[in-house]
């Protein structure tokens, strides 16, 4: 089967990121039990509207400092809330080989993200403008794992189903994209997806 596009997960796959930078970070200004913004940034309603483009940022911010009782400024907050993210550098390798030994495969990222951290890593993290093309929960309007944000993709990669790669770290939502016939696969580590690619002739 030869692939014409690969969708790639962003948070923990092209960037990794850890939630408790930003617990720490907020525990300094506010007063909450260990693992409480974990748990929030990770999976709560709030969060996931901001992530659906349904919050404004000013909105979200004025609505998680009153949750958690944090006395600081909007640009400290989004300092903060954009602290979780560091480099793979690996990854970011393996993008830009993809990029250049197979010009033809359509690169998209698909990611659940917010307003605030994917414009900080557009200008952080210069890999993102490697990909074809973005497809973000914040801009369209669904998270996953549902099925409007893979459909979204496929048509913005202008490819089918059975000839597109997804690999993303969450079971879960591979196990979605494979109801839709993509040829799923759940993320690991930069070696495993090497391997995975190479299952469809795509050698890095």
């Amino acid at each position: 089967m030869k692939i014409k596009s690969i969708l790639f997960d962003l948070g923990n796959v092209i960037i990794k990121f850890d939630p408790a930078i930003a617990e720490k970070g907020y525990s300094r200004h506010g007063k909450f039990s260990k693992g409480a913004f974990i748990t929030y940034l990770m999976n709560s309603d709030i969060v996931d509207k901001y992530m659906e483009g349904k919050l404004t940022s000013s909105r979200f911010y004025t609505v998680t400092c009153k949750k958690f009782k944090l006395d600081m400024k909007f640009n400290e907050f989004y300092k903060i809330w954009n602290s979780i993210f560091y480099p793979y550098p690996e990854m970011e390798e393996i993008v830009r080989s993809l990029k250049s030994k197979y010009p033809d495969i359509k690169l998209v990222l698909v990611s659940n993200t917010n307003e605030a951290h994917f414009d900080f890593l557009k200008i952080k993290y210069d890999v993102l403008s490697v990909f074809d093309k973005h497809v973000v929960s914040h801009k369209i309007g669904f998270i996953k794992p549902r099925s409007k944000i893979f459909r979204e993709a496929l048509r913005i990669a202008g490819g089918i189903a059975k000839e597109t790669f997804y690999t993303d770290d969450r079971p879960e939502l591979i196990s979605a994209a494979r109801v839709l016939g993509l040829r799923a696969f759940q993320f690991t580590g930069h070696e495993e997806l090497k391997k995975q690619l190479a299952r469809f002739n795509i050698l890095i």
